[in-house]
């Protein structure tokens, strides 16, 4: 996997100064230019940081009044089918158990589901899904396709409740600012079967989601679910009109 660019470390490093209060909400940031001169980087680089944390909803810049801190976390954000919020109390309402863990690298087939390229290196967390003390058979397989730049975290995965994207950025920094979601049917597999106590070859529902940070893939999930164990539900409304 390729290094991150420079300025998604640098927004990095600002999201973790804004989180430990070194600039607290309410704050002004350093100007453009005294960044780029602290750190020896060029303006361009320092307003792509910037403009990223814009995005997060943790700034506001402002001409005449200068980059100011409005939030220490990243704001809610919209992915296909639910927020990133709402992927988060998923993963809290639910116990992850872990299945294995193996150092793979993507063939072909691999690789065009998880849309990398043959020979990719990954590190797959299997895991399954249930709702404690409710006795009811397990919700979905997993497999995370975790970046090996981010390989310690893996042992953390099995007692760590919230989204591994989040357990990442805690670890590295790497804030997961863009969720892309694909859901297709399938039928679900001999072993996944077995564990998920379901019928082999049932119909299910694929759902990969592909975790961005600064426009780079730090992790992939690709969930299964018996399809009588999946509901997917929105509401749409018109938009306005010019």
């Amino acid at each position: 996997m390729s290094s991150r660019p420079i300025y998604a470390e640098l927004s990095d490093e600002l999201i973790r100064e804004i989180r430990e209060g070194t600039y607290p909400v309410g704050a002004l940031l350093p100007t453009e230019l005294e960044m780029a001169a602290a750190r020896k980087l060029s303006r361009s680089t320092v307003r792509a940081a910037l403009n990223r944390l814009v995005s997060l909803g943790l700034i506001t810049r402002q001409k005449g009044v200068g980059t100011r801190v409005v939030s220490a976390g990243p704001a809610e954000y919209d992915a296909s089918t639910t927020s990133i919020e709402g992927l988060a109390h998923f993963g809290e309402a639910t116990h992850r158990e872990i299945q294995g863990v193996r150092e793979i690298v993507a063939d072909e087939s691999l690789a065009g589901l998880l849309g990398c390229k043959p020979g990719t290196r990954w590190i797959d967390v299997s895991v399954i899904r249930t709702a404690p003390g409710s006795g009811d058979p397990p919700i979905c397989w997993t497999d995370n396709y975790v970046d090996p730049t981010y390989a310690a975290i893996v042992p953390d995965i099995a007692a760590y409740p919230g989204l591994i994207a989040d357990l990442i950025a805690k670890n590295y920094g790497a804030e997961v600012d863009e969720v892309h979601q694909t859901i297709r049917p399938t039928l679900l597999p001999d072993d996944a079967a077995r564990v998920l106590s379901a019928r082999a070859g049932e119909p299910a529902l694929q759902i990969v989601r592909r975790y961005m940070s600064a426009s780079r893939v730090v992790y992939i999930s690709v969930n299964l679910h018996p399809g009588s164990r999946f509901e997917y539900s929105m509401s749409l409304r018109r938009s306005g009109r010019q």
